[in-house]
């Protein structure tokens, strides 16, 4: 391959039109989001954001590297949402500054939003008391979960936002 005579190993490889065609077969939703987690190179990302992909991140890095990539911040176009289930106070001051969208992951969370600027934009990511993944470490629902505020506890999180 040339790009390994060019370059050397390793070296990663991706091409556009498997991606453009994969995003193609999702536009039947109304919206697309990407995980970061999944592959953060900037020029991926890139891509994403020309084929109308909006990106999770859930780290002021993956923040930063999404705007990097292009995606623009604010509550308009909700090209960046953050997810987490708590928020250290440099992330804070990031996502309230840009007027990224907040998806908390603890009632704490709404608290500390609400706190740092009453009024900013925050989402819900709910446990529903059951889930599944391949170990109890990617398991993202249910009593061993450490993801997400316990369905119980919505009532409450209501009042707080």
């Amino acid at each position: 391959m040339r790009a390994v005579e060019e370059v050397g190993t390793p070296v990663w490889l991706y091409e556009a039109e498997p991606i453009r065609q994969r995003v193609a077969q999702l536009r039947q939703f109304d919206t697309i989001r990407f995980a970061q987690k999944a592959n953060s190179n900037t020029h991926i990302l890139r891509l994403l954001r020309n084929e109308g992909v909006v990106v999770d991140a859930v780290s002021l890095g993956e923040i930063e590297r999404a705007l990097h990539a292009g995606y623009q911040p604010g509550t308009e176009a909700e090209e960046i949402v953050f997810t987490a289930d708590i928020i250290d106070a440099a992330t804070l001051r990031r996502v309230t500054e840009l007027g990224i969208p907040v998806n908390c992951g603890s009632p704490d969370m709404i608290r500390q939003i609400g706190e740092a600027k009453p009024g900013h934009p925050v989402w819900l990511r709910l446990n529903p008391g059951f889930g599944h993944g391949h170990s109890r470490k990617t398991n993202t629902g249910g009593p061993s979960s450490k993801h997400g505020i316990w369905h119980d506890e919505l009532e409450a999180c209501l009042r707080l936002v």
